[in-house]
Formats: structure tokens, sequence, C-alpha cells
């Protein structure tokens, strides 16, 4: 299966934003379309850059409303081709597998890749594809030596407005937000922090985190844990023993383990 090309597993369509648009408008096709990331045209060029969730986090500033006291995010009065990432990996559907594209994510630190010959722009190759692929190659990976390490927590009783500044300065692309326990309870991502806005300043964290994740054990297969979180529509999968949280496994975390697994 990870071997077979990127059409086999790549998404369609894939939805593109002109370079000259305002971030605003970037900002609300995100959320309309319900993905993390557009593709940027530029004249020709279908896909002359990227722009995500994190580049409009990084760019605005995170500021509560002095007259109501809500939290927003402003964001500057930019084009979209100000800040949108050029790292974009473009690569062949007729030629490029599955394999390979998740070994080109990793190396690069990317979340997609797209597929486009020509001027035409076929689909895009996500992480949360590679895990559909992971699932169906049935990768027998131990989820132990994928997870990534520390592991960013902040407790549900947080105010939103710390948190959101924590994700932003550790760079990490979500936080397990966890009970009084130490037991997670949901995740604090790019999309959560986006979405904020309207919210006070005083609310805490448990009223905008993301219930889109799973627990597992320590010793999963690989290929269970991507079948649950494809099934469950959650893009994290959080590793856990009886007393604390473990690891996170991420959808580059999936990516590395499809290029490297090899059959026994």
């Amino acid at each position: 299966m990870l071997d077979r090309l990127i059409s086999r597993y790549m998404s369609q369509p894939v939805f593109t934003i002109s370079a000259d648009a305002e971030l605003d408008t970037a900002r609300d096709r995100l959320a309309n379309h319900g993905v993390s990331s557009l593709a940027v045209t530029d004249g020709h060029n279908p896909v002359a850059a990227v722009i995500s969730r994190t580049d409009l986090l990084a760019a605005g500033s995170v500021e509560v409303d002095e007259k109501h006291g809500a939290l927003h995010l402003r964001l500057p009065r930019k084009k979209v081709r100000e800040i949108a990432n050029p790292d974009v990996v473009v690569v062949d559907p007729e030629v490029e597998t599955v394999r390979v594209a998740s070994g080109r994510m990793v190396e690069r630190r990317v979340h997609r890749v797209f597929a486009s010959k020509g001027e035409h722009l076929y689909g895009v190759l996500s992480t949360r594809d590679v895990m559909r692929c992971v699932a169906d190659a049935r990768v027998t990976t131990i989820i132990d030596t994928v997870m990534s390490t520390p592991v960013q927590v902040v407790e549900a009783k947080e105010q939103i407005d710390f948190s959101v500044a924590r994700l932003r300065q550790v760079g990490t692309s979500a936080i397990v937000v966890v009970d009084q326990r130490g037991w997670p309870v949901g995740l604090l991502t790019q999309r959560e922090a986006l979405e904020a806005r309207g919210y006070f300043s005083a609310d805490t964290v448990d009223l905008v985190m993301s219930p889109r994740f799973i627990t597992v054990r320590e010793g999963a297969a690989l290929h269970y844990v991507a079948a649950q979180a494809v099934a469950t529509r959650a893009r994290h999968a959080v590793v856990v023993d009886d007393r604390q949280v473990l690891g996170v496994v991420s959808g580059l975390d999936f990516a590395g383990a499809a290029a490297e697994w090899v059959p026994s």
C-alpha cells in the first residue's frame, strides 16, 4: 500500500486562494471549508505557496477588546502573498508513491504535498491521507517509538489567552489539555486558537478545546491507532499510562513511520 501512487490516497478538490487576497479572507475560507491550509495561486502557477492556520496565528495577535472584554485574533492588513509559505512540495501524481511523499513531508516539516502537473492541480496528499494508508498497510510499528516527547500540557481551567499565548510560544501543533488529575480531556490546536474570537480573557480553555483526539496505551501497533484516528477524524493520538500523559503522535509522526516501515 505504501508503495502505491499518491493518486490512490490524495484528497480532492484542493481549496485555493489568490495571492492578492486579504488575510481575513483566508481565515474565513479556512473556516468555511474546514481545512487547515489553502493552496495560493499566482498567475499561471496553481500552487505558488501555501497558507495555513499556523501562518495566520504567527502573523496575528490575540487581543482583548477593551470595550467588551472578548478575545479576538487581530490579523494585519496584509495580502496572502506577504505571509504565505513558499516552501511547497509539488509532486507528479503519476510518479510519486505514498512512502516517498511521506518522507518528503518529514524532511521538509510540512503536513501536505500537492499533486500537480503543468498548470493543473489534481489533489493534495495530507498527513491524514497518510494515516489512511498506514491503516490499510497494517504498519506494525509500535507507537512508543514514534511518539513525540516531552508533552506540552495546560490545565483545563487555565485562561484562554494564557493558553493561546503558550501555544504560539512553544511552536507545537497541539497542547494537551488535562483535568485536575492530569488526565487528557482535550487539545488546543491552531484551529481552536483562531476560533477563540468572541470569548472573554477570563474564560477557560476547556470552552474552546477540541475533543478530536484518541488515547492509546503503550505498545499499540500503529495501524490500529491510525484506523481509530481516521474513523473518529482525530488528528492526534495521546499515549497514556495509568497516571500520566507519555507522548503525542501527530500526523508527521505517522508520515515518518510510513516512510521507514518495511514489512517483516
